[in-house]
């Protein structure tokens, strides 16, 4: 997002808007001769990129007033005050010369072609822009522009213009054809050399049937090529006063103000010769620039193509004509037409290069503006007015310089030999050779030529206007020069366009109290652009959404702020924030880092099923009060890129790497906005936006939550969902516990959705896959134990040490699923976890103590077997201790005389049961305990394995025998084979788990045994107090669940609105409340201050609560007389619940003031009378 308190953001679009013209005259100051409000079409704020470039349909650049606003620009500082051309020639030897040079009062060009003539409804200026993509209104509109000569790309082949999505793909095709569209951007408009005599600025010229077809195109980039506009000239005889119009020079004319209206006297102007460019610069700080005045540079890149015998081609048969494949070629000319009509080549002709560069200025005698037609050809062959050149020797506004010096002695300057016909072609930087130094009000032409125009074989000029922004005013000509080449590098590449991104799918929608605002994005997450002529890498970096006050986007209007920008998100990359170099040399932050809840996860987004925003605004981004119904109000969405080639890490270090990035160059930072977005609160109430409804939650799952977020309306079944949950049996060990869920749409009986985890409950985010219209968002729950909430009753029986964690005290559960904390330490083995329990699995479980022989347990011994070294890592059931494993090792009590073993399910003074009322169980499990030898040291601690369950006391250092409560049944009989090894031959230890190879076991028992701590529901680890404190019979340890999660027991279920639609009865009762406003009317409509183009005197009144079918009104006076029939086709749009009426009768003039009666009629709800009242402003009628 561009931060709007760092950086100003710029016009991001061009705007087409209303202008008309006023002529005006005299001498001296600035003053815009385009002005008005006539009608659309007549001028164009051209501004792709840095350059804002206002045009009229008379071929005038800047010197046009739109909105108040007039001149080239860059930011608010002007550069150029107009640009045009001069064009002269011979008609059968008789010389004329014509204009479009505004600052010098000629203006002999008047809008349209000599075939359809000056009112064709057609002229006017024809804008393409990549980014209304391919096959757009403006594709059609371009046949309009191809009737009055524009070129196009004929795909077909046919001869005629005719772009068709032949194969219906959506993309355009090199077999389809397609409007001359090059760079991003193409303003295209069509004027003739017909002004009438009288009003020609050289009444002694008549029209010499010439048109030109003027083309302004440029790149969207904020970079170095934003920093450039191009300009094609194509020039043609119409034949209608000559076939053959000889002797033609043609120069590209500019008023450059340098500072606009405050600094445009302090200009000095220059050429190069070897980029075949002219240039206007200051000589110092500017009153408007400051320190940093621009450098305005005119290039030609391609000149007229001419064939000229001994030149461009060998004249084999002396007839002074170009014949292919008789003439001998030396040269090929070239015309580009940028990547889709391609370069054409003419063998034995070439391009004219400059071949003059002139300054004239205001008023002065024998440099001033040109008064005759005479003047004004001798200023195209490079001499003064008068036809005589320019003595670099002599002319007071230059000076001859070497090194930094100036030459005075005339002599020595004339040996130099420099040609007058460009003036000030020394270098200014390096302050060598001939140099302008009267600084003032200056005009420049670039002129190239001489070439024929021959009727009907058009000429194309194309130049370039640079601007170049230094550190100081003679950096300023250093850096344009520098852009300059880039601009050749364009050209001489043939104008390669970066496909533009896709332009942002967006709807608009309302419901009772919020708009919400939604748009794709995965066109944009894909998108690639690369140049490697241009060493671009474009690639999205996020969105921002502006809310404009009125329909302007200016960000002040009226000296009030007019745009703010209420949401942002980026691309959650390695990208942080990025700063970008600024003119002082310092650095400027363009993009903050967004908050993390709007970092967009880029496979979520770059998904064409999930990728998506909804912004949801609540109330007015400018008061915070609640939106007003019927108001308007006004966004854009921006999307931002980066040119990774360019950007770097801020603070060093590889590119990938996370943290801020740095734009060295200032040119990787880009960004495209969409039309202005219009949102009439109160339009969709038929069919309103709602907030979603939610799942009926049947089930055990504690907090269980389900939301349906409606996307697209017109998908909605209004039928009955049901979502399920089951196990995920192949889950993978040790990742969270997550159940499978299914939707199923219970009318049809289909699964819509099978085996998902897509757990999210965050409802302000709408990405997601989109089913039957909806998106579904399941509130993802973590299992756990209430540990905080474990209880002893009665409390006054506790005899065991407050549980701590950290010293394998208390409850742990130890499946790899859901670790809820530390695992017990058992001797020296710690982190041991299960993989055969799951989250699921979890109850409410009570350990009750009672007689010494309550209940039985499995019993499993540490540090009996294996080696003496590794013997503390086994701990094993305790049937497989034999008395050789306990030599060295100590005793173990409770001996199977019979076996010669130790007892491995032993009598225990307690029993675990589940008591869980949520699942209604109550059932005992199985339990087992651990015993570690009494042969130890301090890791672990000795034992007493006698097979009589007692934790120990914090005195002694006794194992704390640690119970273990199984996911099993409680056996009697101790036969659960996975907690004893069986009949196989290995041991079954609890801690390590182990292969179980009794011929009897289930799967699920092998799986029991290979499992560390086999299926273990709960772990218990007490130590007692003292000798004196354990337990009495009847007392409970109690183990609550504090979270059950989703199991096969839960279920939502919920319906959708079908179609998103009101009922019928709710439709009705809305159209009840059918209404008509402001009521009365009192002269001025308040809602005319947030919308230009409606004037206060022109009010309005706007009939509301329509349906969004068939509508009819029809309004009459209290005297019965219809005054005027409204219907859907005069709404905004046929589903819009307003209408608005001009107040005026069906003859189109205005009512009188007065009470009127309508009535609003619908075929499905019937009819609604209404009386509204009407007081006209005062205003003077102009016709009956």
């Amino acid at each position: 997002m561009r931060n709007k308190n760092i950086i100003i953001k710029l016009f991001t679009i061009m705007l087409l808007v209303i202008v008309s013209f006023a002529f005006t005259s005299g001498d001296g100051g600035k003053k815009t001769t385009y002005k008005g409000n006539l009608y659309a079409g007549d001028s164009y704020r051209f501004f792709i990129n840095n350059i804002e470039m206002p045009m009229n349909w008379e071929g005038v650049l800047a010197d046009v007033s739109i909105d108040g606003r007039e001149g080239g620009r860059v930011g608010d500082n002007t550069f150029l005050f107009s640009g045009g051309f001069f064009l002269s020639g011979k008609t059968n030897g008789t010389p004329w010369a014509n204009a479009v040079a505004s600052a010098s009062r000629i203006q002999d060009y008047e809008r349209g072609t000599y075939q359809f003539g000056t009112t064709d409804s057609r002229n006017g200026i024809y804008v393409l822009k990549q980014s209304d993509g391919d096959f757009a209104d403006s594709w059609m509109e371009w046949k309009d522009a191809v009737a009055l000569g524009a070129y196009y790309y004929d795909g077909d082949g046919d001869g005629q213009y005719n772009p068709v999505d032949l194969n219906g793909n959506g993309k355009w095709d090199p077999t389809e054809d397609r409007p001359d569209l090059i760079g991003d951007a193409t303003a295209w408009l069509v004027i003739k050399d017909s002004q009438r005599p009288s009003l020609r600025r050289f009444i002694d010229v008549t029209p010499q049937g010439i048109e030109v077809r003027q083309s302004i195109f440029g790149f969207a980039s904020k970079g170095v090529t934003g920093n450039m506009i191009f300009v094609r000239y194509s020039i043609l005889n119409t034949g209608l006063v000559a076939d053959t119009l000889d002797d033609v020079y043609f120069g590209v004319w500019a008023d450059a103000d340098i500072g606009g209206s405050v600094g445009y006297t302090d200009d000095l102007v220059g050429c190069d010769t070897t980029l075949n460019a002219g240039f206007t610069y200051n000589d110092g700080d500017d009153p408007q620039w400051g320190a940093t005045p621009p450098c305005f540079l005119i290039d030609f890149f391609q000149g007229p193509i001419a064939y000229v015998p001994g030149v461009s081609f060998t004249d084999n048969n002396g007839n002074g004509v170009y014949d292919d494949g008789v003439d001998t070629p030396l040269d090929t000319a070239h015309n580009v037409q940028g990547q889709v009509r391609g370069v054409k080549e003419y063998p034995g002709a070439l391009n004219v290069g400059l071949s003059s560069f002139v300054q004239y200025i205001q008023s002065h005698p024998t440099q001033g503006d040109p008064n005759t037609q005479f003047e004004a050809r001798n200023y195209m062959l490079g001499f003064d007015k008068f036809g005589n050149n320019v003595d670099p020797a002599t002319w007071s506004f230059g000076g001859v310089f070497q090194n930094g010096v100036q030459l005075t002695d005339t002599a020595v300057i004339r040996s130099l030999r420099i040609n007058p016909k460009f003036m000030y072609s020394g270098d200014p930087v390096t302050k060598n050779g001939w140099l302008n130094i009267g600084p003032d009000d200056q005009r420049q032409m670039s002129n190239t030529g001489p070439f024929k125009l021959i009727k009907g074989q058009p000429v194309d000029i194309v130049a370039a206007y640079v601007v170049g922004i230094g550190q100081n005013a003679a950096n300023s000509v250093t850096v344009a020069k520098e852009y300059d080449q880039v601009a050749q590098l364009l050209f001489d590449t043939n104008f390669p366009t970066l496909p533009s991104p896709p332009p942002i799918n967006y709807s608009v929608k309302n419901g009772s109290n919020f708009i919400d605002l939604t748009w794709d994005t995965y066109e944009q997450a894909n998108y690639l652009g690369v140049d490697t002529v241009l060493g671009v890498e474009r690639r999205l970096q996020g969105f921002y959404v502006t809310a404009f006050k009125t329909r302007s986007k200016a960000d002040l209007v009226a000296g009030q702020v007019n745009s703010k920008i209420v949401a942002d998100y980026q691309i959650d990359n390695f990208i942080k924030s990025v700063y970008q170099i600024a003119p002082n040399g310092g650095q400027n932050l363009i993009i903050k880092e967004a908050n993390a809840s709007n970092r967009l996860n880029p496979t979520i987004y770059s998904d064409p099923n999930s990728g998506r925003i909804r912004l949801r605004l609540e109330r007015d981004p400018f008061t915070n009060e609640p939106f007003v119904k019927g108001h308007e109000y006004y966004f854009a969405i921006t999307q931002y890129y980066l040119n990774h080639q360019v950007i770097v890490p801020r603070s060093g270090g590889a590119y990938g790497s996370v943290g801020d990035y740095y734009d060295p160059v200032g040119s990787a930072y880009e960004e495209f906005e969409t039309p202005l977005i219009y949102a009439i609160f109160g339009e969709d109430q038929y069919s309103p936006a709602f907030r979603g409804s939610n799942g009926e939650h049947v089930g055990i799952a504690d907090g269980a939550a389900l939301k349906v977020l409606p996307v697209d309306y017109s998908q909605l079944t209004g039928d009955e969902y049901t979502v399920e949950f089951f196990e995920d049996k192949d889950q993978a060990a040790g990742t969270p516990y997550s159940p499978f869920w299914r939707l199923k749409n219970n009318r049809t009986n289909a699964v819509l959705v099978d085996s998902s985890k897509t757990y999210d409950f965050d409802t302000t985010k709408y990405a997601g896959k989109v089913t039957e219209g909806f998106v579904l968002k399941i509130k993802p729950i973590t299992p756990a134990i209430d540990l905080d909430s474990v209880s002893y009753t009665p409390s006054a029986n506790k005899w065991f040490l407050n549980f701590n964690p950290d010293n394998s005290l208390g409850v742990f559960y130890v499946g790899r699923d859901n670790p809820q904390s530390s695992t017990p330490k058992m001797g020296i083995i710690s982190n041991a976890f299960s993989d055969a329990i799951r989250s699921d699995r979890l109850r409410k479980v009570e350990i009750r103590f009672g007689a010494p022989n309550s209940g039985k347990a499995y019993r499993y011994l540490n540090g009996y077997s294996g080696t003496n070294i590794n013997r503390f890592q086994n701990t094993v059931y305790a049937g497989y201790v034999a008395p050789s494993d306990t030599v060295g090792r100590g005793a173990v009590g409770n001996w199977n005389t019979t076996t010669n073993r130790a007892n491995g399910f032993v009598d225990v003074p307690f029993t675990a049961w589940i008591v869980d009322e949520k699942y209604g169980e109550e059932r005992q499990l199985a339990v087992g305990f651990v015993e570690f030898s009494s042969v130890a040291g301090t890791n672990p601690p000795p034992g007493i394995p006698d097979g009589i369950w007692d934790p120990g006391t914090s005195s002694t250092p006794s194992g704390n025998e640690t119970i273990i409560i199984f996911d099993a049944p409680y056996d009697p009989n101790g036969n659960q084979i996975a907690y004893t090894g069986g009949a196989g031959t290995n041991k079954a230890d609890i801690l390590k788990g182990y292969v179980l190879n009794d011929s009897n076991a289930s799967s699920d028992d092998i799986k029991i045994a290979a499992s560390k701590w086999f299926n273990a529901m709960y772990v218990v680890s007490f130590k007692r107090i003292d000798n004196a404190s354990f337990f009495s019979e009847g007392d409970k340890l109690i183990i609550p669940m504090k979270t059950y999660p989703y199991t096969s027991a839960d279920k939502f279920t919920f319906k959708t609105l079908f179609k998103g639609q009101l009922t019928e009865d709710q439709q009705r009762a809305l159209f009840d409340k059918v209404n008509v406003f402001p009521n009365p009317l009192f002269g001025f409509n308040p809602a005319t201050s947030y919308d230009p183009a409606n004037s206060p005197d022109e009010p309005f009144v706007t009939f509301s609560n329509l349906p969004p079918d068939e509508v009819t009104i029809k309004i009459f006076t209290l005297g019965g007389t219809l005054v005027r029939t409204l219907n859907t086709s005069d709404k905004s749009s046929p589903s819009s619940t307003f209408l608005r009426w001009n107040l005026k009768n069906e003859d189109g003039l205005r009512v009188a003031s007065g009470l009127y009666i309508a009535i609003v009629s619908s075929p499905k709800f019937g009819e609604k009378i209404l009386k509204f009242s009407i007081i006209q402003p005062q205003k003077q009628i102009q016709q009956y």
